[in-house]
């Protein structure tokens, strides 16, 4: 696990998180990626005694996210994403062709029962913008950018558009929820509030999917 860290210094960790992986603790009991590294650490004789993400990822979903190595910095991450001083932009693979850029303000609403988000004019207020980078046929790869941060919304946005994510089993309808083994969603950049960019590269199966669908 350690080999997923891109970056660290004494209060933060950034590390590029392997599709399958939990950032936070279920209910399936399931390590999350905290619990991993710890044990990474303890084993390298350096235990560390605080480390907890400040913002989440899917489980089957890859690439960026920090996490806190004392609670000060935890706070003040938090903080600067909920001012929005900190950028999170994805790549996402997508059915058809959303047009080369766009903004959707859908808000959105969550059913805690069933783990599922769904559009709602009292929901949440849920923002993202997004830039086609390549058409592949019937297919297109975009960059999405959070504006907020709300559970699926990048799966549940291009959804309700009508360009749900190619593999994902929950929002997606067949025949695109079945060509990937998971949402087709990676996040790939982040750029801190002091201007700092990290970038993760995309993971194999993700890489082998555009190839794929470019016909190479």
């Amino acid at each position: 696990m350690k080999d997923c860290i891109i970056h660290e210094e004494a209060g933060l960790l950034v590390v590029n998180k392997p599709a399958g992986i939990l950032s936070q603790k279920d209910k399936s009991g399931d390590d999350d990626l905290a619990a991993l590294l710890q044990k990474e650490f303890a084993k390298s004789g350096k235990p560390l005694p605080f480390l907890a993400p400040v913002h989440r990822l899917d489980r089957n979903t890859s690439g960026l996210i920090l996490l806190a190595k004392n609670s000060e910095t935890a706070r003040e991450l938090t903080d600067q994403l909920q001012e929005k001083l900190i950028q999170r932009t994805y790549l996402a693979i997508v059915k058809g062709d959303p047009g080369e850029n766009g903004r959707y303000e859908f808000r959105l609403r969550k059913n805690e029962k069933t783990n599922e988000v769904f559009v709602d004019e009292k929901g949440d207020e849920a923002i993202t913008e997004f830039h086609r980078e390549k058409k592949m046929g019937n297919s297109s790869l975009v960059r999405a950018r959070l504006l907020t941060g709300r559970s699926h919304q990048i799966r549940v946005h291009f959804s309700h558009a009508g360009h749900a994510l190619i593999g994902d089993k929950k929002y997606a309808k067949k025949p695109w929820s079945e060509i990937f083994h998971r949402p087709a969603l990676h996040a790939a950049e982040i750029v801190l509030a002091d201007g700092r960019k990290f970038c993760a590269p995309l993971p194999a199966d993700f890489s082998g999917l555009l190839a794929r669908l470019s016909g190479k």
